[in-house]
């Protein structure tokens, strides 16, 4: 139970870190008036409401039962289980509670780009830090790969995505669509390593869910481009 709660906190302090590094004196961000107050209170609210998609769509997906009892679904670090996408899901409807606010509006794109490459480089740490609980050969394969993918496309990301967007090169958002593309494809071809029919696994519920989010962002992407294009 500690250790779970240690991981989840040390992926939350990297995130955190991460996102410092890159907002820090952002021409787009000191032009906008976004602080380092703003953008950390919205981070910290938008935490509660990613974990608590996170635990929902756990249910959901692997466990049903943790609704039966209140205090099980509640107390995370004694009863583990999170969902990733679910977290997903919750940041991006956080997103478009704020996207509504006219009063004080923001930069979401550039926003969410820089939030995408700092969950990047969390995700191999909470992988990692998973490996120490599971116990067969599949189950340590899968989450391997999952780490080296996940850390592999931080400097992809990282090296490549990321100046294009400091270049005005990438309208802004692109990025974190890129992101939801990649993580769409690599939760799908790891859940492969699960022992499950062809039917089974797409009959799954997040894969389904994955599916979905991929075309979305595919989708979203193509239309991009072509804005670009237009221009």
């Amino acid at each position: 139970m500690q250790f779970f709660t240690l991981v989840l906190l040390i992926c939350f302090f990297v995130f955190l870190y991460c996102v410092y590094v890159l907002s820090n004196d952002d021409f787009i961000f000191l032009r906008r008036d976004v602080t380092m107050e703003k953008l950390f209170n919205k981070i910290f609210i938008g935490l509660f409401v990613s974990l608590f998609a996170a635990r929902l769509f756990y249910g959901f997906f692997n466990a049903k039962s943790i609704f039966s009892n209140l205090l099980v679904f509640l107390l995370v670090p004694y009863f583990p289980g999170l969902s990733l996408l679910g977290l997903i899901i919750g940041v991006g409807a956080y997103v478009l509670f704020l996207s509504t606010r006219k009063q004080d509006p923001l930069p979401l794109g550039r926003i969410c780009d820089f939030f995408s490459i700092a969950f990047l480089i969390s995700l191999p740490i909470g992988f990692i830090g998973n490996l120490l609980f599971l116990q067969t050969r599949t189950e340590i394969l899968r989450v391997a790969i999952q780490a080296i993918s996940y850390f592999i496309l931080f400097i992809v990301f990282l090296k490549f995505f990321l100046p294009r967007l400091l270049t005005g090169k990438f309208k802004e958002g692109k990025i974190s669509l890129l992101f939801l593309i990649c993580f769409s494809l690599v939760s799908l071809v790891s859940n492969v390593f699960l022992k499950v029919t062809v039917l089974g696994y797409f009959k799954n519920l997040e894969n389904i869910a994955l599916i979905f989010v991929l075309l979305l962002s595919t989708g979203a992407v193509i239309w991009y481009g072509k804005g670009n294009h237009g221009a």
